[in-house]
């Protein structure tokens, strides 16, 4: 129900895009809300949506397998090709960052680099959502991050690792963004409140260009 409000009555991946066949890449695709939502706003829009949980990836096909114009690859968005051992959480929080759950149920995901899709043509939206892998990924695809028009991630902070918040936006800003950021979640009070697992921030980052 999280993801139903953000995505149908919060409008959070609402955008204006140039043409009424907008190219979208959707790394951390998930049941595939995201993509019915992006196929409602533009309905001959083009969609790449990347989903690692192989049980999670069936109900993606499911739901939005037969829609025209959907490639859908299982398969973690990432730095190069390759597997990675991928933390199962069953709903929106499998990671390869982040053992959620703390029960050390991990599997072996095929992984893609996003770069490669990032090049084959101009994207109009760019929505990145892969709980924490970001931190590595968009310093991966910064050289190529002109061939994008808006850019979504999700931000996470985990306990015990630097914070790249800066050097990100620092990132976007310089490949000609401009952004905004809402919908964090943390601690109430951050002085007082440790978080001890899980991510301390999670920020929504919405790039784009004037």
């Amino acid at each position: 129900m999280h993801s139903v409000i953000e995505i149908f009555k919060d409008e959070v991946y609402q955008f204006k895009a140039d043409n009424a066949a907008p190219h979208i890449i959707d790394a951390g695709a998930n049941i595939g809300l995201s993509v019915l939502f992006f196929k409602e706003l533009y309905p001959e829009a083009t969609i790449v949506a990347y989903e690692p949980d192989r049980e999670i990836f069936q109900l993606l096909c499911e739901n939005v397998g037969h829609l025209p114009g959907v490639e859908l690859h299982e398969a973690a968005a990432w730095t190069e090709d390759t597997t990675l051992t991928f933390f199962k959480e069953g709903s929106l929080a499998g990671s390869t960052e982040m053992d959620f759950l703390s029960k050390g149920s991990t599997v072996l995901v095929r992984a893609e680099r996003l770069k490669d899709a990032i090049l084959k043509r101009p994207v109009d939206f760019l929505k990145i959502d892969i709980e924490g892998a970001e931190n590595a990924v968009l310093f991966d695809i910064v050289d190529c991050l002109d061939h994008v028009r808006h850019l979504f991630f999700e931000y996470h902070s985990t306990p015990g690792k630097p914070q790249l918040l800066g050097q990100l936006l620092e990132l976007v800003a310089a490949k000609g963004f401009r952004y905004a950021i809402n919908g964090a979640h943390g601690p109430a009070l951050p002085f007082v409140d440790k978080v001890p697992h899980g991510f301390d921030l999670q920020l929504n980052i919405f790039c784009f260009r004037e």
